[in-house]
């Protein structure tokens, strides 16, 4: 017989000793949370012990709330926000509610605020099926966009702080702790050769810019170190899936047609360092004629803690325009130039990117937003969330077909740029992941391995 400790099997005495032996502490055993790795086919969730989603709403999350309330309690001292104390002392509040809430695993609420997007959160939280309506009995991908949509909620129905970026102050100082690899960077990249190299080592740029999540280290500071383009050459076999020249040949393909302008969307992760090799990597697009014009697809609100929003762009964009060397200066103009002249596009506000839906959903969620993404030649897909977005958060087996996960998803040519740091992944070669895991059991959570994937509109792989 197996034993997944649910209090209702058997009498209550042998669960609890049964469960003690599995490693299952007073919160486990109320909750019926088994002490497993979550299983194939199923969606990833809290219930599972042995899972990223487990540890998410036991550690991550609460102290990112945590993080955030004592960041407040500084800024309140402080009296950074003079006409705003007794709003911020409401919103403190709210704050420990939902961590305490989190804590004791209880039901999603309902939004009743000044929500944008109410009527389609709400929807959503109906329609879940009522045994799957907390914390960690939901899809963990519904319950921590739920958290990040609930903490901007208590800002918006405020008076003085609805446009208050609650992470402003975390991600402007680690672009500041950047600085000086950025400035490395832009120096060793100024003359880049429009040849498949180059690009590839771009892109590769691109892709660990990513481990710069402050999400994942519950808003503690990162920082890069090192020569990260002599770093990047050492970190080819930790790309277990590399579809760099794939791209290449699909954003040639596609500026040879010359009946329409060429259209490439980021949609994009993180602020700081990312953001700033988001734009590197676009404006290597522009200037080797592979893109007319770059689409920048944003945050409406602040969001995983590092996520990009219009004023982490504006806030950047000064930052580099205002900066001691020359070479972040030139790139600050040339990029503030770029977004004047079109070249560089901030995509309109889109709820759709903070909604807690996948995006084999959006045809239907959102037609319009997928309509304009069909108008592009290629989607760039960022970080972790965006791809746990584009599979669902659903426990593929890890040598499943990407187009399989993607289920219908292919508004046209779109490939993912992630550090892997979730239990999920496809595409994977088989006894691939198990070598991986006699190397280090914990290989998805680390963000040293990376993946490169690319999926062309009608391709059938």
């Amino acid at each position: 017989m197996s034993l997944e400790c649910s209090p209702a099997v058997g009498d209550d005495q042998i669960v609890k000793e049964n469960c003690k032996a599995l490693d299952l502490d007073e919160f486990d055993i109320k909750n019926g949370i088994i002490n497993k790795p979550t299983p194939k086919n199923v969606p990833l969730s809290g219930q599972y012990k042995k899972s990223f989603a487990y540890y998410t709403f036991r550690e991550r999350l609460p102290n990112t709330l945590n993080t955030i309330w004592q960041t407040l309690l500084k800024t309140k001292q402080q009296n950074e926000l003079p006409n705003s104390q007794e709003e911020l002392d409401g919103v403190m509040e709210k704050i420990k509610l939902l961590k305490q809430q989190m804590e004791n695993n209880q039901q999603l609420e309902l939004f009743k605020g000044k929500e944008t997007d109410q009527k389609v959160w709400n929807s959503f939280i109906e329609n879940l099926p009522q045994d799957q309506c907390t914390f960690y009995q939901a899809c963990w991908l519904y319950a921590e966009c739920y958290m990040y949509r609930k903490l901007a909620s208590y800002f918006e129905a405020s008076q003085s702080l609805k446009n208050y970026d609650f992470f402003a102050q975390q991600k402007f100082h680690a672009l500041k702790l950047a600085s000086e690899v950025m400035e490395q960077v832009a120096e060793n990249t100024k003359n880049s050769e429009n040849n498949v190299k180059t690009f590839s080592r771009l892109l590769k740029l691109n892709l660990w810019g990513n481990r710069c999540d402050l999400s994942i280290t519950s808003g503690q500071e990162i920082r890069p170190i090192g020569n990260l383009l002599d770093i990047i050459d050492t970190l080819n076999d930790n790309v277990l899936i590399d579809h760099s020249e794939k791209i290449w040949n699909c954003l040639q393909n596609c500026s040879k047609q010359k009946d329409s302008k060429v259209i490439v969307d980021f949609i994009c992760d993180n602020a700081g360092f990312e953001l700033f090799t988001d734009l590197l990597l676009a404006q290597y697009l522009i200037d080797n004629g592979m893109a007319d014009i770059v689409r920048f697809n944003i945050k409406s609100i602040p969001w995983y803690v590092s996520d990009t929003t219009e004023q982490d762009v504006q806030g950047t964009l000064e930052y580099l325009k205002e900066f001691k060397s020359m070479e972040l200066n030139r790139l600050g103009n040339v990029w503030s130039q770029f977004f004047e002249d079109g070249r560089f596009v901030l995509a309109k506000r889109e709820d759709f990117w903070t909604s807690p839906y996948e995006f084999y959903r959006m045809a239907d969620i959102n037609p319009a937003l997928y309509k304009t993404l069909e108008q592009s030649s290629l989607l760039i897909f960022k970080g972790d969330l965006n791809y746990r977005k584009l599979l669902g958060d659903f426990n593929w087996d890890f040598c499943e077909k990407f187009e399989t996960c993607l289920r219908g998803f292919r508004p046209t040519q779109l490939c993912t740029l992630r550090t892997v740091k979730g239990d999920l992944i496809c595409d994977l070669k088989p006894g691939q992941a198990e070598e991986l895991s006699k190397q280090n059991k914990d290989w998805m959570f680390t963000g040293e391995y990376g993946l490169i994937q690319w999926i062309g509109k009608e391709d059938k792989q």
